[in-house]
């Protein structure tokens, strides 16, 4: 293999505003695992920059639960599949697939053994079914639910018992094994989103939409009490998890807090305040050995000190798909998303500590389209309509926010500051100061995409007329040059050499051709291995070669001198590639380093041989 993969800077676990989400724990304590879109991603509980992915799922991923033997993560989706897949190979080869109900997998439970699983969620005839691991075969039947069960525990000690709890406001507990009906509990008033039981089996709680914590003997299902105090939660628990000890809970809810609870004195030992917003709701809790978390709705995974009832850190980054990114020459990465954030990423040579942090005021109301960054300046164009203007060390956006009057599709950024926009109704021209020096109207063609050259002298417009329009730019004049190329599909990207004679012009057919900027001529029409549509071109500082990105997942490297050499990343990200770049900081001559995003929310660093 011509590359590897030095990073994974994974995405955020995927949230949905009134439900829960499931952190899986890692009975070897290093790991813990949740999903996001189709993926699902193993992050280092103390370091959590190292990741992986597991891509297996064609259906949105809504849950992972490891194996008490922590060989093997069984995956649930949203068309009812689960995926029991191994953790000790790269590859994570597929050991049994199953459908076990016809709707959304909300959880998933192991028995202590390893045997035995259990899976919940909506279905027609059944809400859940218990299966046996390797030969899949029926270990008990699943019944006494009229709505979507959002949650399911398996007793890790003999005699096994089960716990489900549902939106129709019960608890079914079950005897085992095989699993079978025992009692139905309706002590909650509203929906039910979560129970477990404790590691050492002798007690389980529920947790729902009323607020309240019932705790019950493990092995009779009998209920114990409920614990309540002055400081309960004011607002719905979406999520409990135990100590590994037994003795105290870790809840999280909807009115902002975390709270660790002492289950022998029933009442609140510390609470955890995250913010105030809607987005500050806790979704997800986690305690394991002595980590503790906590999961906001958007996303945000925060270390809780269970000493000082404190946030002690807050993992940040996105949770929908990155559609633009921006690669400083300091290798400071700027990724934009669908739903309009925009975070940096500081790699330097500690990559393996990076962290996202959001970028002050550069927020958008709709999906980033592009960034660009030159020296101190960066850009972001959203569409929403306006660009964003900013600077690169304070990782900040300014007040200074231009209004394009059109949806913008591309940007483009010379290294004097000057800045070209093409929108769906025209195309516009900025100085380094954001004033708009030229603009131009009634082209005769859409403009899909377009660039500007190192100098600020040659504007490249990509049309859906197949063409690519040069204008030279003159104070603030734009002259039309010339057109050139006739391609079989729209214009989708366009990277302009560093030294200017020359442009890389990518298609929606996934075609990228290498043109003479002074006589239009093409000078390189095999790079044709891409089988979708360019959705990101970036030329390396050297400018001997480009890296191109596809919505068919895959990424190359093309050798400008070599036209025939040519490495490939395939399957790069789930579903698309949206765009790429080069790193600067590669110490083996032979090999450079390349970074792309897309549509599975994740940025990878990867190191590739250069092309010989």
């Amino acid at each position: 293999m011509s590359y590897s993969k030095k990073y994974t800077l994974a995405p955020l676990p995927q949230t949905n505003r009134g439900e829960g989400i499931k952190l899986g724990k890692d009975p070897k304590g290093k790991n813990f695992v949740y999903t996001n879109g189709k993926s699902v991603f193993i992050r280092d509980i103390e370091n959590p920059t190292l990741a992986t992915e597991y891509v297996g799922h064609n259906a949105q991923a809504t849950v992972a639960r490891y194996s008490p033997s922590g060989f093997y993560i069984a995956s649930g989706d949203a068309h009812g599949n689960v995926r029991i897949w191994d953790t000790v190979n790269e590859d994570h080869i597929l050991k049994n697939e199953i459908r076990p109900v016809s709707g959304k997998i909300s959880d998933i439970a192991w028995d202590s053994e390893s045997k035995r699983l259990i899976a919940v969620g909506e279905g027609k005839e059944r809400f859940g079914h218990a299966f046996s691991f390797d030969t899949l075969s029926s270990v008990g039947e699943i019944t006494g639910h009229s709505k979507i069960v959002n949650s399911v525990s398996i007793r890790q000690q003999r005699p096994f018992r089960a716990v489900t709890a549902s939106d129709d406001m019960t608890v079914v507990f079950y005897h085992g094994v095989p699993f079978k009906y025992n009692k139905t509990i309706r002590d909650h008033s509203r929906f039910i989103h979560a129970a477990e039981f404790s590691p050492n089996g002798d007690h389980f709680v529920s947790v729902g939409a009323d607020g309240k914590i019932f705790l019950y003997d493990g092995k009779s299902g009998d209920k114990i009490d409920e614990l309540t105090s002055d400081s309960s939660h004011t607002g719905s628990i979406f999520s409990v998890s135990w100590s590994p000890d037994s003795t105290h809970l870790l809840t999280s809810s909807g009115d902002c807090t975390a709270k660790i609870w002492d289950v022998a004195a029933k009442s609140v030992v510390n609470t955890v305040e995250i913010g105030s917003e809607v987005d500050h709701q806790q979704v997800g809790s986690l305690w394991q050995d002595d980590w503790l978390l906590s999961t906001s709705l958007s996303g945000e995974i925060n270390y809780l000190d269970k000493n000082s009832g404190k946030v002690s850190r807050s993992i940040n980054g996105h949770t929908k798909g990155i559609t633009a990114l921006a690669v400083t020459s300091e290798d400071t990465l700027f990724s934009g998303s669908y739903d309009g954030r925009v975070f940096s990423w500081s790699l330097g040579a500690d990559g393996d500590k990076t962290q996202a942090a959001s970028v002050e005021g550069g927020d958008h109301s709709n999906q980033v389209v592009a960034i660009q960054v030159q020296d101190a300046k960066i850009l972001s164009a959203g569409m929403d309509d306006v660009i964003r203007t900013g600077d690169v060390s304070s990782k900040s956006f300014s007040g200074n926010v231009i209004s394009t009057g059109a949806l913008p599709n591309s940007l483009g950024l010379a290294s004097n500051g000057t800045t070209v926009v093409a929108t769906s109704d025209n195309v516009q021209v900025y100085d380094g100061q954001s004033n708009k020096v030229a603009e131009l109207d009634n082209l005769g063609y859409t403009a899909s995409t377009a660039s500007i050259d190192a100098q600020g002298k040659t504007v490249f417009v990509g049309g859906k007329d197949n063409k690519v329009h040069l204008y030279t730019l003159d104070g603030q004049t734009l002259s039309p040059l010339r057109e050139i190329g006739n391609h079989l599909g729209y214009i989708s990207a366009i990277a302009p050499h560093p030294n200017g004679d020359l442009v890389a012009v990518g298609d929606s057919v996934g075609k990228i051709f290498l043109y003479e900027v002074e006589t239009g001529k093409a000078v390189v029409q095999t790079w044709v291995f891409h089988s979708a549509r360019i959705t990101g071109l970036a030329w390396s500082k050297c400018g001997n070669f480009l890296v191109s990105g596809s919505i068919d997942t895959n990424v190359y490297v093309w050798n400008r001198e070599k036209k025939f050499k040519k490495e490939v990343i395939k399957n790069a990200h789930v579903d698309a590639v949206n765009d790429v770049g080069f790193l600067n900081n590669s110490s083996d001559d032979s090999k450079i380093n390349v970074v792309s995003v897309g549509q599975d929310a994740a940025v990878r660093v990867w190191e590739v041989a250069k092309p010989q």
